[in-house]
């Protein structure tokens, strides 16, 4: 006898978005439906058929604890006749430490402000950090001394660099919030021969974040009025001088560590959104210009605004997914990561929350490992470098997390005709002997769950 029963499948065509609404009214066309978009992704990434995956766990880099992560970076070092070498560097507590591949933190330095944001530029195979402190000048090392020394050539105490046509560049100095130093051609060690460029002083704002994008320096002030500027030009002067050009005002970065490299655009937060920079050109100040668009409510609301220019960002790029670590309300820890699935048009949120489980990541990086790979890696509080997004499907030394996906209330075409859900099924890829909790609301029922191994081919019921 036929089946007089209808099948519909139901597609998920969207990411979490929390400004979309809790229901989506569409009939299904096809026996399929796709549904645009999540109330809740939790844990998860996407793949590109709109599967959520749940993101894999951590392992941990160093087995000795440390102080507070606060920062950290590969350095690759060329030497001459291809001898290049890879270390870690690291800004932890209060001290400047190195890595070699060992799983060791050796120090450098210490007797440094603790719990300030650093800064990390290599340049004439030197690493370079700067923070956010008044008293800590900016310090170098060369890979192989057991110290780090201070960077000479009256080099003024700017918190951030970066490096832009055989120069280094800094800002944020504390005594000159809107000033832009540049050191001497191909000398960081010399600061008199270079110059400095005043970026609309005395507007309200300060310098937050540089970045040398397409053949310019863009300078980015906050954190309200906000506006972003180019440097032009290759030489203090001549036929081709630097010169000040402004980009657009009412967007800004909340600070250095939330802008990145995301293919040929730049992504970063401010205190309104998280946004792009090829989408700010197009529509300046206007939501359009938000990548956060869709989870607005959450980045206004459940936020702390007075921490975010804590943040930190990456791009990890083996998955194609942006990453910001962020501090809830309520606390100064950064214990939320908003993660930007760039691979879909439109991008796709979803949340790695350390109150379901997840690693709470104090800052983040992508280093290459011993294999060659580019992988996720976060500092915590409690003084460890974590790989993240690894096999497992727990956090080393804190046990298991849950990925949770609900999707909206879907009325199945109109919400006047009455329709009845008879059966029901989950598509799956098992990925080891773990459970899944199914579960579903009728109307103002109470939601029914059930629980499936992967292991097993159990149905619904």
């Amino acid at each position: 006898m036929a089946d007089s029963k209808g099948k519909v499948v139901l597609n998920i065509g969207g990411g979490w978005a929390t400004d979309f609404g809790p229901s989506f009214t569409a009939a299904p066309q096809g026996n399929s439906l796709t549904v645009p978009f999540l109330v809740t992704a939790d844990n998860v990434y996407f793949e590109l058929d709109g599967g959520p995956h749940k993101v894999g766990g951590t392992s941990k880099l160093n087995s000795v604890a440390q102080s507070t992560i606060h920062g950290f970076t590969d350095f690759w070092i060329q030497g001459i006749l291809g001898t290049e070498v890879q270390k870690r560097f690291a800004y932890i507590g209060t001290k400047l430490m190195k890595e070699d591949l060992d799983g060791t933190w050796d120090e450098l330095t210490s007797g440094l402000e603790d719990n300030k944001q650093p800064c990390f530029e290599i340049f004439k195979d030197n690493i370079f950090w700067a923070s956010t402190s008044t008293v800590d000048y900016p310090r170098y090392w060369d890979g192989s001394a057991g110290s780090t020394s201070l960077v000479g050539g009256t080099c003024p105490n700017f918190s951030f660099m970066v490096r832009h046509k055989n120069r280094m560049w800094g800002a944020g100095n504390p005594a000159a919030p809107s000033r832009l130093y540049y050191c001497d051609d191909l000398d960081p060690q010399d600061w008199v021969g270079g110059g400095s460029i005043d970026v609309d002083p005395d507007d309200g704002d300060k310098i937050t974040g540089l970045v040398s994008h397409k053949n310019e320096l863009l300078i980015f002030k906050g954190t309200h009025r906000l506006s972003v500027h180019r440097i032009t030009g290759s030489a203090p002067a001549g036929d081709d001088a630097y010169a000040r050009v402004p980009f657009v005002n009412g967007v800004g970065a909340i600070n250095h560590n939330s802008i990145f490299r995301v293919n040929d655009d730049l992504v970063f937060a401010s205190p309104r959104g998280i946004h792009s920079l090829a989408a700010t050109a197009a529509y300046g100040d206007y939501v359009e210009a938000f990548l956060s668009r869709p989870i607005l409510t959450y980045y206004q609301d459940e936020l702390n605004h007075t921490a975010l220019n804590t943040c930190w960002g990456v791009n990890y790029q083996g998955k194609g997914i942006a990453l910001w670590t962020m501090p809830k309300a309520g606390g100064s820890a950064k214990n939320v990561l908003l993660a930007y699935d760039y691979r879909f048009q439109p991008g796709r949120w979803a949340r790695w929350d350390s109150a379901t489980g997840h690693l709470a990541a104090n800052c983040l990086a992508q280093l290459q490992t011993s294999a060659g790979q580019h992988k996720l890696f976060a500092g915590t509080t409690d003084g460890y470098v974590h790989q993240l997004d690894t096999a497992s499907r727990s956090v080393a030394g804190s046990g298991g997390y849950t990925a949770n996906v609900v999707m909206p209330f879907v009325n199945m075409g109109s919400s006047a005709m009455l329709k009845t859900a008879e059966d029901g099924f989950l598509s799956i890829q098992p990925k080891g002997d773990y459970t899944i909790t199914f579960g579903w609301t009728r109307d103002r029922n109470a939601e029914q769950t059930v629980s499936l191994t992967q292991t097993s081919g159990d149905t619904l019921g």
